[in-house]
């Protein structure tokens, strides 16, 4: 059972809600009697809910049959991010340019990330800014890319949650979206690219600085960028047009 399919669930929608507000923070304990209570729900679905988000990393299992909330290392995170480069680049390789309606909502989008930013808690603008991100996305016709992308972004969701409460990090996103737009409207697929890995690195640095310590030369290598190929250019005379 895939992830968007479990999240379909309302007892693990509801316990990843917990995890992605922060409400269970990672590395804590999750007690189950306690959440079975706070989700109004019996404990035999939430031991279903608990395995479903243990699949996906989500959750770690314990020696003694309990569960974490999954903490990363700046390691980790690291790795998760390089990841990210890849699909996110191959993705936004292959979209198909939005119409004009595809292009508004992505627009309002944007436009609820800015409001969020400026008077909304943090929550409502990590919800804004992936819908932007997965409706960028879903112009791609790599399903599975996608699918493997929205796991690794809910794995790191907590730490995101935590980093959009960064006051400067908040007022940044809806002006970066703002140039990704720009470049939409321009079907320049390689300047979209690279804006979307200066505004990835931008998050990826404040966590990293978060979580700590020095890493390897192998880590540190990882790629975090797009690096596009020689005679490379943007899709300019795609068919599709925005006006």
């Amino acid at each position: 059972m895939s992830m968007d399919t479990q999240l379909l669930d309302p007892v693990v929608d509801g316990l990843y809600g917990l995890i992605r507000t922060g409400e269970l923070s990672p590395g804590q304990r999750v007690d189950q009697r306690a959440i079975s209570e706070r989700l109004n729900v019996s404990r035999t679905p939430l031991r279903e809910a608990l395995r479903a988000l243990a699949a996906d990393g989500i959750l770690v299992r314990t020696h003694n049959a309990g569960y974490d909330v999954a903490k990363l290392s700046a390691a980790d995170l690291l790795q998760y991010y390089s990841i990210r480069t890849f699909l996110e680049t191959e993705i936004l390789k292959t979209i198909e340019w939005p119409n004009d309606e595809q292009f508004a909502q992505l627009q309002q989008l944007n436009e609820e990330c800015k409001k969020a930013a400026e008077e909304g808690p943090t929550e409502r603008l990590v919800d804004a800014n992936r819908r932007f991100h997965f409706l960028m996305f879903s112009w791609s016709p790599l399903t599975v890319m996608i699918g493997e992308v929205q796991r690794v972004w809910r794995v790191s969701d907590p730490y995101r949650t935590l980093h959009l409460s960064n006051v400067g990090r908040r007022k940044q996103v809806s002006a970066d979206h703002q140039k990704m737009l720009e470049a939409i409207g321009q079907r320049d697929s390689t300047r979209l690219i690279k804006l979307m890995d200066s505004h990835r690195a931008a998050s990826r640095k404040i966590l990293q600085d978060m979580l700590g310590p020095t890493l390897s030369p192998a880590l540190v290598s990882l790629p975090q960028s797009f690096a596009p190929s020689r005679g490379s250019r943007s899709r300019a005379n795609s068919p599709t047009s925005i006006s």
